[in-house]
Parts: C-alpha cells; structure tokens; sequence
C-alpha cells in the first residue's frame, strides 16, 4: 500500500474529523471520502482510528510547530517584548489558515480537543515544547509573574487565537464596523498581550 493512500486518508480525516463528532465518525466514512477500496487500509497505516487522528494532527500542527519554535528562538532574550510572544504563537496559526482547506485544519485542530482526554493529550504533547519555550521568554519580560500562571495564560492564547481564528466571518455580524482582517489580529493580539500582562491579585 501507498505513501499516496496514506496521504488520501490523512485529507479526508482532516476534512472529515473538521465536521464531524471523531469519535462517533466511522472507519468506512472516512474510506470513502478518500476514495480507498481497501477497507483495511486505515488500520495497516494507522493502526486504529485514533492512530489515523493523531497522524492527521501531526500533519496539521507540524508547520505550526516549527514555525511558531522558530519565531520563539529568533527572539533575543534582552531585547524581547510580550508582543514578540504573541506574534510567534500567532502567525503561524494565520499562515496555517490561509493554506488551501486551511479553515479544516484548523476546525479538525479545535475538535481533536474537544474529542476527550485521548485528543486533548495529542494536543498537549504537540504544542508544550511550543509552550515551555514561551514561558521560558515571558519569564524575562514578566519576572515577577508567577511560572505556572504564565503556562497556563500560554495555553490560554492557543486556545483564543485557535477560536478566534477558527470562527472568522462572525464579525460580520457583530455590531462592529471593524471589518478589516489586519486590524481585527491587532486587536486580538492587543487583548491577548493585555491578558498575558495582567496579575490576578492571588492573596483573596
């Protein structure tokens, strides 16, 4: 069997798992829309159905990651501001969205972790080296915030851009007559900076 129907299984996942309950979606579904005659194709490939959503998420966030631990290691340490963080959590996501079939992936990325624990613990393991190298900046720009407040307002900011980003085209409903992309992303990359800035007053 293929590189090429391993590939046709892990698209159709991707569109599939974007708009459908993972745990519910059947094996013979997702070898239809991927047009693979081989009913045992999916489980010689992946294993089971999670092997394959695994391998779908891996391809999804694999850009994401390397680009995102990029942008986090070009930071200079003494120079670096929050913003930086931001934009290095950011704009991978964004690059991500405007790939062709680039709001699936990012509505497959958002369901493998509502899928329970099986999907929120690919996820985890797919984005805390993202995660521990942010903390690791913050900590230099924010030294008097607290280590595990910092990695969790870091998995606050994935979990925002990622649903932000995922909903777009709600704005045209809102009433707001910001309807400009580019100054949409300042704005959620100011309201993230002021999330990731403010200090919970931890003694009451």
């Amino acid at each position: 069997m293929s590189n090429q129907t391993k590939e046709k299984l892990i698209e159709a996942a991707i569109i599939l798992f974007s708009q459908n309950n993972i745990e519910t979606l059947s094996v013979q579904k997702i070898n239809e829309t991927a047009g693979v005659a081989n009913k045992s194709a999916l489980y010689y490939h992946f294993k089971s159905k999670w092997g394959l959503v695994e391998a779908a998420l891996d391809h999804v966030m694999k850009s994401y990651v390397v680009d995102s631990l990029a942008l986090l290691n070009a930071i200079q340490p003494e120079q670096m501001q929050v913003s930086d963080v931001v934009d290095a959590l950011m704009k991978p996501m964004v690059k991500i969205l405007l790939l062709e079939n680039g709001i699936h992936y990012l509505k497959f990325f958002s369901k493998t972790i509502s899928a329970g624990d099986e999907g929120r613990i690919i996820v985890a393991n797919t984005l805390v080296p993202i995660s521990n190298k942010a903390v690791s900046l913050l900590q230099l720009a924010l030294p008097e915030a607290e280590p595990d407040a910092l990695s969790l307002k870091v998995l606050f900011t994935f979990n925002t851009i990622l649903n932000v980003i995922s909903d777009i085209g709600l704005e045209q409903f809102w009433p707001t007559n910001v309807k400009d992309h580019k100054l949409i992303g300042r704005y959620l990359k100011d309201y993230i900076e002021g999330a990731i800035r403010f200090k919970v007053d931890t003694t009451h």
